[in-house]
């Protein structure tokens, strides 16, 4: 009698004690949570972390405690200007498909990158603009007739559309290539956990998965007080089991004028499960061209202090805007 009486309370006891999954174990070993993360997010705070990376990439994971789910994500995705906007983000605008130049009516260089754009010279210029660019660009600006400055502005759109449209006929065709694939492969969350997915993103047009959705956009934002015109391909995808977020929305940057070379983005609902709220997090690695030199190390030091408290700010922002309700419509 005795045995068959506590052997079910112990049993009891090893359930009740046991630990609760941990949500955030889909991000290993890429990103460990400690104790005093967890409390962190337990306060309902946004937490956010530089994780160690190597050369010239640079990495930050943030998280917040959120009261939405992964629907909601993706309703807002779908109007991907009302999600991003912030005191950084100057403009933005979704592509169709297939793009049109009237998707880029609202993009400008700023009047010093316009002139910059007039003097410099392939190998030798501060926006990210191959040889064949700049001489477009150039001499589109030298013709007769109209404003010169109107007709750089066109000339650009016209070379954004370009980048945008050969990228998504071709994939990235950049020589030398993008360092994107590196990315991926050095993000040990996304190769081991959804293999597929990075096969898609690497080999994307060529590779197809089902059930990704397809965002394009392009946007200028402020970035340690330069602005930085940037297209954005994003592939939302769902998560089919509890061992994996409920939505994924992993970005891959197409094209950037300063500072990147390649960025892989993660903004996803994670499932806290046993009675937690879900999390909103936000991981992003980045291959950037502003860590060598004598100073490297110190200019490193400086970006990823900026990069930390950004991230935790914009999450913030973007719990407020999904917890508010659906997106405004069109």
């Amino acid at each position: 009698m005795r045995h068959r009486f506590f052997g079910p309370l112990l049993a009891l006891q090893v359930a009740t004690s046991a630990p609760a999954p941990d949500p955030f174990a889909f991000f290993r070993p890429s990103v460990a949570l400690t104790a005093s993360d967890r409390r962190t997010l337990d306060r309902g705070e946004a937490l956010a972390r530089i994780v160690p990376s190597e050369g010239r990439e640079v990495t930050v994971f943030a998280a917040v405690p959120v009261n939405v789910d992964g629907d909601r994500l993706v309703a807002w995705l779908g109007r991907i200007a009302a999600l991003k906007k912030s005191a950084y983000v100057m403009a933005i605008g979704r592509f169709s498909m297939p793009p049109r130049l009237d998707d880029l009516a609202a993009l400008t260089l700023d009047e010093d990158e316009a002139s910059e754009v007039m003097t410099c010279k392939a190998e030798d210029c501060g926006l990210k603009l191959t040889g064949a660019e700049i001489a477009a660009l150039q001499s589109t600006a030298a013709g007769s007739g109209g404003d010169r400055h109107a007709r750089m502005q066109e000339a650009f759109r016209r070379v954004v559309l370009s980048r945008v449209t050969g990228y998504l006929a071709d994939g990235d065709q950049r020589t030398p290539p993008s360092p994107f694939a590196a990315l991926v492969a050095h993000s040990t969350w996304l190769t081991a956990q959804m293999a597929p997915l990075a096969e898609y993103l690497t080999g994307y047009p060529r590779s197809s998965m089902p059930g990704v959705d397809t965002v394009v956009y392009w946007s200028k934002e402020r970035l340690a007080g330069k602005a930085i015109i940037s297209v954005t391909h994003v592939s939302i995808v769902r998560g089919h089991d509890a061992s994996q977020p409920d939505v994924m929305a992993v970005a891959e940057g197409i094209f950037a004028t300063h500072y990147v070379n390649a960025s892989l983005a993660l903004t996803a609902i994670v499932r806290g499960g046993s009675g937690r709220p879900n999390y909103l997090v936000y991981l992003n690695r980045s291959d950037v061209d502003v860590f060598g030199g004598f100073f490297g190390g110190m200019v490193r030091w400086v970006a990823e202090r900026r990069l930390k408290g950004e991230a935790a700010s914009v999450l913030q922002g973007l719990r407020r805007r999904l917890e508010s309700g659906l997106p405004p419509s069109e």
